[in-house]
């Protein structure tokens, strides 16, 4: 017994890691790497998509003749969170610039094609209360459809 668990142990220390988490979609893989980065076929995005702390998917969307995919950026207590729809199709994957208010409280909801991200407004913990309170109450609605992205009716670029 004592021989099998060292065996085990040590083939567990000598393996390789894979870190990467693989996300399927209708038109190829998506792929997160050991540096937080995202892939594509296992290419990285122009410009790339590199993770704070850590990069997590929030949803697969399909939509008619594309998959949109919700990727969560990962910060730290400045920043907790910015995000970005990736829009994968038969003739390839493009991605939004990055986008939100750094909050990590986010309401996500697909209508037909398009995809919304509602969250409140954020000042990180070094700024004043009154500005922190103020900045919680105030409601961002992100819109994606199409390949267009728009905050509160305005396209963000």
């Amino acid at each position: 017994m004592f021989r099998t668990h060292t065996l085990f142990a040590a083939l567990a220390l000598s393996s390789p890691l894979v870190l990467a988490q693989d996300i399927p979609t209708r038109f190829g893989s998506l792929q997160i790497d050991d540096e937080h980065q995202l892939l594509y076929k296992k290419r990285p995005f122009n410009p790339e998509i590199q993770g704070n702390n850590s990069l997590d998917v929030l949803g697969i969307y399909p939509s008619g003749n594309r998959d949109v995919v919700l990727i969560q950026d990962n910060g730290g207590t400045a920043c907790p969170a910015q995000y970005y729809f990736i829009s994968l199709s038969s003739k390839g994957a493009s991605a939004t610039s990055s986008f939100g208010t750094c909050s990590d409280l986010v309401q996500v909801k697909q209508a037909g094609d398009a995809v919304t991200v509602t969250m409140p407004g954020f000042m990180g913990e070094f700024a004043p209360r009154a500005e922190q309170r103020k900045a919680a109450r105030e409601k961002h609605v992100f819109l994606f459809r199409n390949g267009v992205l728009t905050e509160n009716g305005k396209i963000v670029r």
